[in-house]
């Protein structure tokens, strides 16, 4: 428990329910845990065996679920991990501030695909300890974690005590100050603003059930108290409906009054509340589109949170590499053998370039494209494989045209455009092309300038570049 905690519902475990509750029922809450989640989950989760002996790593990795670098992910076995689902459960600890499991170890003897011989200690699974069952974290005089205690269903008894030393646990914290082992949830920052908006959502209800209607108005005979009575409980019981009417006696009258003068618009409070959430997990972007934003701005506000979402991944990665790889390791291979690091890779490089992006850096130049960049944005663009027997390939005068167009804009006579590009024997008019036209008109007068043109600099480096790349185009569509 965080003795520094004001709030008493946040303290824990009290406040696990708290949190709960929110990512359960908050709509805004439960997108800016899956913005931050999603690319965890997604990314490419590797083992770095740098200085590490080939058949430890081998052994890492099937016991893991963890392929190696250019491999798809093999079969699981009957018993064994899924690195996947590990990782989404280990994302528990963003909201509810820490999240336990237990190591669940078998002796038998080594997978063929295991690179080893013999007995070996498998790594049968990694068991979720939810931080709901959690009543109490024990931690030792030095700060250091010594169990958890965990409070399950018996069917038996209806509860029991577990306790799970800290020599089986893995234990994931997230922002973890001092020897505070519950972590601090990042929901925290944001309960103030969810208390608030949860407030004004019911109200805006309210308001909008009783405005939408009117206010009943029944007007009777003072003198009567019969007639009091009656209007009061016309005026209470009454609703709107497809069938509703009421049945008035003689000198009595009803009027549905309306909203008089301005009320206060809770939707803009709400969305305020809603801002400052996306805000305390540097989820900006989330908001944007809705009234205004440019996407300098979103690319920038992404940068930010793809830095948190880095650092989040990382301290995973650090966790699983200290408490489950060298485990594992030393249970295998002995305390002083060298184990790998588990990385997610940079989430950042893995969220790729926009195509319209690439397509500037192509045309530009920066960036030539080949078969692997065209197979590339054809898996990302969902399109099929390129099938060289059935691709059609620009013929051969189109591109020629192609290349005498870009030396007749470059200003050379067309006829000897046409000449150099392999367009010998295909008459021309004599004419320029419309662009180089419009470009010799004189802008005040619109009459012909002088066709005679200065020579240009670096002609024959000119005609060289175009024809070294029309004869590129020709291979390749000779290859294809």
């Amino acid at each position: 428990m965080d003795p520094l905690e004001r709030s008493w519902e946040l303290q824990f475990p009290r406040s696990i329910a708290v949190f709960d509750r929110m990512r359960s029922e908050d709509g805004h809450v439960g997108s800016v845990l899956s913005a931050l989640t999603l690319p965890v989950v997604k990314a490419d989760w590797q083992l770095d065996a740098e200085g590490v002996d080939e058949k430890v790593a081998q052994f890492v990795r099937s016991e893991l679920g963890l392929p190696a670098p250019g491999e798809a992910r093999a079969r699981r076995r009957r018993e064994g991990i899924s690195w996947t689902a590990h990782v989404e459960q280990a994302c528990h600890m963003l909201w509810a501030g820490f999240m336990p499991f237990e190591q669940v170890y078998s002796i038998g003897p080594a997978r063929a695909d295991q690179g080893v011989t013999g007995e070996v200690v498998h790594l049968r699974k990694l068991a979720p300890r939810l931080p709901r069952t959690i009543q109490r974290i024990e931690t030792g005089a030095d700060g250091g974690l010594v169990a958890v205690h965990q409070e399950t269903a018996d069917p038996a008894t209806g509860r029991r005590g577990i306790s799970i030393g800290v020599d089986r646990l893995v234990m994931y914290t997230h922002r973890m100050e001092g020897a505070d082992w519950s972590g601090r949830s990042i929901l925290r920052q944001a309960y103030k603003h969810w208390l608030i908006k949860d407030v004004l959502i019911r109200l805006d209800a309210q308001a909008a059930e009783r405005n939408s209607m009117g206010i009943p108005e029944v007007t009777y005979d003072r003198d009567n108290a019969e007639d009091r009575a009656r209007a009061e409980a016309i005026a209470t019981s009454l609703r709107a409906g497809e069938s509703a009417g009421v049945a008035l006696p003689t000198g009595m009258s009803l009027s549905i009054k309306g909203v008089q003068g301005s009320t206060v618009d809770l939707i803009e409070r709400i969305k305020y509340h809603d801002q400052e959430i996306a805000r305390s997990a540097l989820a900006m972007f989330l908001d944007l589109g809705h009234d205004a934003g440019a996407r300098s701005l979103g690319e920038t506000l992404r940068d930010v949170f793809m830095d948190s979402v880095q650092a989040f991944a990382d301290s995973i990665a650090e966790t699983a590499t200290e408490h489950i790889v060298r485990d594992l390791v030393e249970y295998n291979f002995g305390p002083d053998e060298p184990y790998p690091t588990i990385t997610p890779g940079d989430l950042k490089a893995a969220q790729g370039i926009a195509l319209d992006a690439l397509v500037q850096l192509v045309s530009g130049g920066v960036v030539r494209a080949d078969d692997d960049l065209e197979s590339w944005v054809r898996t990302r663009s969902g399109l099929p494989p390129a099938d060289a027997d059935t691709s059609r390939v620009p013929s051969e005068t189109a591109d020629n045209a192609e290349t005498a167009g870009a030396l007749v804009r470059a200003g050379f006579e067309p006829a000897a455009s046409a000449q150099a590009a392999g367009l010998g024997d295909l008459p021309h008019t004599g004419m320029a092309p419309v662009t180089v036209q419009s470009a010799r008109l004189n802008a005040d007068e619109r009459t012909p300038v002088a066709a005679s043109q200065p020579a240009l600099a670096g002609v024959d480096e000119l005609i060289a570049e175009l024809l070294q790349s029309y004869q590129g185009r020709r291979r390749r569509g000779d290859r294809q």
